[in-house]
């Protein structure tokens, strides 16, 4: 049982066992579920990006930026739409959609490769990789100020928690895409590798890329 400190003048206030407050004891503090407090906290990093989005980069919206800075991160790797579509967890005419709003922007390319004709890989345009560094550097000051106060320690300890939860999350979603045979099942991910740009630790929260492009080039071949 616990007792009321904020109270030494008077008798302890014996607080209710079922985890109730009693009288003379303060209200338990609320709770919100780990996956609420994370989607807030991502979607309070994507206003910022947005209100501090550089003018060289306005007519970017904020999936294309982040689009933008992960083909920057794979400028050596051949990038697909399914790469897009795994790596932000879209459908494929999401992805295609914006694709498409892009490569009218001017801000990508779409190449056909030797092997497949089929396929097409993403490539940034001279338009786009002008804004990289500003859309980088602005990533940074969203990194830094999301890190205040943290050490180093802090931070290797919380991406370690981060990705364990995006472990156990992958093997929830692929349990439950099982359950239902008109979903795919969740594509595994692995850890992240780190983003010099757009937060890292938002990448972090949100997405994991490294295996899902290994995959990616495995299937190609």
């Amino acid at each position: 049982m616990t007792y009321d400190i904020n109270q030494p003048d008077a008798a302890p206030a014996v607080c209710r066992g079922d985890g109730k407050p009693g009288p003379g004891c303060s209200p338990a503090p609320d709770r919100i579920t780990l996956g609420v407090e994370i989607q807030r906290l991502g979607r309070a990093v994507r206003r910022y990006l947005g209100l501090t989005m550089p003018a060289s980069a306005r007519e970017a919206t904020d999936g294309n930026a982040s689009i933008i800075m992960f083909l920057d991160r794979h400028r050596g790797d051949e990038i697909f739409q399914h790469d897009i579509e795994t790596r932000f967890c879209i459908t494929r005419s999401t992805a295609s959609r914006v694709l498409t709003r892009m490569e009218h922007k001017g801000l990508i390319i779409r190449k056909p490769v030797a092997r497949d004709a089929r396929l097409k890989r993403i490539e940034l345009t001279d338009k786009a990789d002008r804004i990289v560094a500003d859309l980088a550097a602005n990533g940074n000051r969203a990194e830094t100020s999301l890190t205040v106060g943290f050490t180093p320690d802090e931070l290797a300890r919380l991406r370690d928690y981060l990705a364990r939860m995006h472990r156990n999350m992958d093997t929830a979603l692929d349990t439950a895409a099982r359950s239902q045979p008109t979903r795919a099942p969740a594509r595994p991910t692995d850890h992240p590798e780190p983003s010099p740009a757009a937060g890292q630790l938002t990448a972090s929260i949100i997405h994991y890329e490294r295996n899902t492009i290994k995959e990616g080039k495995e299937r190609n071949q």
